[in-house]
């Protein structure tokens, strides 16, 4: 009978890649750095693998220690308590992981690869909640609606193959107006859970700086920044080149964003005006140097501003920004194409790895410690993906199959092919040598001249 419960399932066992993740990253020292110590009963390091590896084994929590509860002998009360623990730096804790994770996928990258922090937020919905700490009224510009819930900042890297996590916040709104539960801690400067309450009503680009200035000097830091038009004003690529860091975005097209255009300050759309479009199939229409300057800050940088069509509506265009001058239209577009990484990122984690759908939890600090369970998960397939398919993970093997390829050059290959055609010739078609010969000098005649100029083929014997 198929609702009988199989012996086998009976049982929880931790994926053997999770084990080998945690070992690998050391994922109990840096809990213990990040004050996730044991407190009574279970440890935080057993409860931690545990959650990592549950959303692996198909089964909620309920499920699964109602099944094998006296294999992980504790009870769901422990993992709610773990969860809403405040004292623990779940920020640092992530911080930390995710240098540990680009160090190790860095090795599989080309130096001349240009890799990047994506700076992105994502809705994140509580619409059936009322007494969620710090629930707002947020605006989602992707379904042009309001909901429920809080809003998803995150920083992450990537090479274009790889995406890493870095850093995140859960945002509340700063308004009262929209705020609809406040926070339930009393308030102690002193303390981890008045301060990351206090992040989740400061503004969007404050925040980002933050994260930026945290990044900067890590294992995670890169050249370019990466976002969209939601973050590109003039003062926040002002502030961004401060830092140290390259600007590569999508400009909004606001009237009251203006740039010097010689002795001029206009608008995008007036730039785009003024100038004659590219013809043909180009893959941009309008390429441009700008400055960016604003009122708060002394000086001018120099950037260029890049449109493009738009696929979407071929009539309208899109302007990308770089503030790196040495980056040619090409680079800035296919740069700015990274961005699309933490898209599929947000995709993921809500609809597989269980971002806000896993614990409905109302504790602010417990929906914080969930998304650094979800984000472990994402880093820990993240890692496993790319080692798997990246041939050059095999270390020196790698390298060793790459000069015994170098060996064999195109000239030898092709000599080798083209015995093998005149052996088969003369054992299938029963030709003589002198015509088999001639068929050849026919197909090298005919091969281009850029071909026979560099391939100097010597013939051999059938």
């Amino acid at each position: 009978m198929t609702i009988i419960t199989n012996a086998a399932d009976k049982g929880y066992n931790e994926p053997k890649f999770c084990g080998r993740f945690i070992k690998r990253f050391r994922i109990k020292y840096l809990l213990r750095i990040a004050n996730a110590t044991k407190e009574k009963g279970v440890s935080s390091y057993e409860l931690f693998s545990f959650l990592i590896g549950m959303i692996f084994s198909g089964k909620n929590l309920y499920t699964t220690l109602e099944i094998c509860h006296e294999k992980t002998g504790f009870a769901k009360d422990t993992v709610y308590r773990f969860l809403n623990r405040a004292s623990i730096n779940w920020e640092r804790f992530i911080m930390q992981l995710s240098c540990l994770a680009i160090s190790n996928v860095s090795k599989l990258t080309s130096d001349d690869r240009k890799n990047a922090l994506i700076v992105d937020d994502s809705p994140y919905y509580r619409n059936r909640s009322k007494r969620v700490e710090m629930l707002s009224r947020c605006y989602d510009h992707v379904e042009k609606k309001f909901y429920k819930g809080l809003t998803l900042l995150t920083l992450g890297w990537s090479d274009g193959k790889t995406f890493i996590p870095v850093t995140s916040r859960l945002l509340g709104s700063g308004s009262e107006k929209n705020l609809l539960e406040g926070s339930r801690v009393k308030t102690d400067n002193r303390t981890l859970a008045t301060k990351r309450r206090a992040d989740a009503r400061k503004e969007k680009p404050a925040l980002v700086m933050e994260m930026l200035k945290a990044a900067k000097g890590t294992a995670a830091a890169a050249k370019y920044v990466l976002f969209d038009s939601w973050f590109a004003s003039p003062s926040s690529l002002l502030s961004i080149a401060g830092i140290g860091f390259h600007v590569v975005a999508r400009l909004k097209n606001n009237r009251n964003f203006r740039y010097s255009y010689g002795m001029d300050t206009l608008s995008i759309s007036e730039i785009y005006k003024a100038n004659k479009k590219r013809r043909g199939k180009s893959r941009y229409l309008l390429s441009v140097e700008i400055g960016v300057r604003h009122k708060d800050y002394a000086e001018q940088i120099p950037a260029r501003i890049v449109y493009v069509r738009d696929k979407g509506n071929r009539k309208n265009w899109i302007a990308l920004i770089s503030t790196d001058m040495s980056l040619t239209e090409e680079d800035v577009i296919a740069l700015y194409g990274k961005r699309w990484n933490i898209e599929t990122f947000h995709k993921m984690i809500k609809s597989f790895l269980g971002l806000a759908k896993e614990f409905q939890t109302r504790s602010y600090d417990a929906m914080t410690a969930h998304t650094a369970v979800v984000m472990t998960r994402y880093i820990l397939l993240s890692v496993e993906t790319r080692e798997n398919i990246d041939d050059r993970s095999f270390g020196e093997l790698f390298y060793e199959c790459c000069k015994e390829i170098e060996d064999i050059t195109f000239v030898y290959a092709l000599n080798l092919i083209v015995c093998a055609l005149i052996s088969w010739l003369n054992e299938h078609l029963l030709l003589s040598k002198p015509v088999a010969e001639a068929l050849l000098d026919e197909f090298i005649a005919e091969l281009p001249l850029h071909i026979k100029d560099k391939l100097p083929i010597v013939m051999c014997e059938s």
